[in-house]
């Protein structure tokens, strides 16, 4: 069993963010894992689902959708209860931001919410890459099919070269940082052109995004460090005040944020003690 985060080879850093790979087993074949709170967070990707099934519960309508067994996802705007089967493995390609527009080169203003099956987007050839993923060895085989596949397609695009296409990276790295004016200024760009060329990266305005990315921050660093007070993760995180930081559980998670890391608790890698994996490598 396992539950981990991998970096991808390093020729590939500038596009793809890290793996996580998601292996479950529950001995007890009656027992049903229990949803999982997923809050809006700054991702998207393509999932591999390698075993079992998953779905998702928009949080909003109650509505339950199905995900195909290779989808292609864009960034999400509203908190999702994700429900897996007893036996379940999953191969996540996380891209950084604005590395699935170059990919794909659809604008991800299209994509925002979205799923979809990777044939329709990707052609036939993403479902060979999961043939190859379901007959691998073992992880490490299945890292290196991923890398080879993206190495080969990532190899047939230009280089980044635009100052824009690494400011949604800084962002979410340091996004209690982020300054408009200041990073308009970075690209080269006027603050409207700015804001419209990030937006079909991304598929969010910057401002937006920045939100996004300092809310999960805050919400994964009360996650390992039980210990903190709300107010010193608020303030940690570029929050004027713990008023502010609750405005934004609400908002991205349906919830406060006591609630939210409770909910958290019942998550379905919690059960096998591997929640820790998730720190990365």
């Amino acid at each position: 069993m396992l539950c981990k985060r991998f970096k991808p080879d390093i020729k590939l850093i500038e596009y793809i963010k890290e793996y996580m790979i998601i292996d479950l087993t529950f001995d007890d074949k009656t027992f049903v894992p229990p949803p999982k709170a997923y809050p809006v967070n700054p991702e998207e990707g393509i999932r591999f689902i390698l075993r079992g099934q998953l779905w998702s519960q928009d949080a909003e309508t109650n509505i339950v959708e199905e995900r195909a067994p290779v989808t292609v996802f864009g960034q999400p705007n509203r908190r999702q209860n994700l429900i897996i089967t007893n036996n379940f493995t999953i191969f996540h390609v996380r891209f950084q931001p604005g590395g699935l527009f170059k990919l794909l080169k659809i604008p991800m203003t299209e994509m925002l919410h979205k799923n979809y099956e990777a044939e329709l987007v990707m052609g036939k050839e993403i479902n060979e890459i999961q043939e190859q993923l379901l007959y691998s060895s073992g992880y490490e085989q299945m890292i290196a099919v991923i890398d080879k596949y993206f190495q080969k397609k990532i190899g047939q695009l230009k280089p980044l070269g635009r100052p824009i296409d690494k400011i949604g990276r800084h962002i979410l790295e340091n996004p209690q940082l982020f300054n408009l004016a200041k990073v308009a200024q970075q690209a080269c760009l006027s603050h409207r052109q700015f804001e419209k060329r990030f937006e079909q990266l991304v598929g969010v305005t910057p401002k937006y995004y920045a939100r996004i990315c300092r809310f999960y921050q805050a919400y994964v660093m009360k996650e390992f460090n039980p210990e903190l007070d709300w107010l010193s993760i608020a303030i940690q995180n570029g929050y004027s005040d713990y008023q502010h930081l609750v405005k934004d559980f609400k908002h991205f998670a349906g919830t406060t944020p006591n609630i939210l890391i409770k909910e958290s608790l019942n998550n379905p890698e919690r059960a096998f003690n591997t929640f820790h994996d998730f720190r990365g490598v």
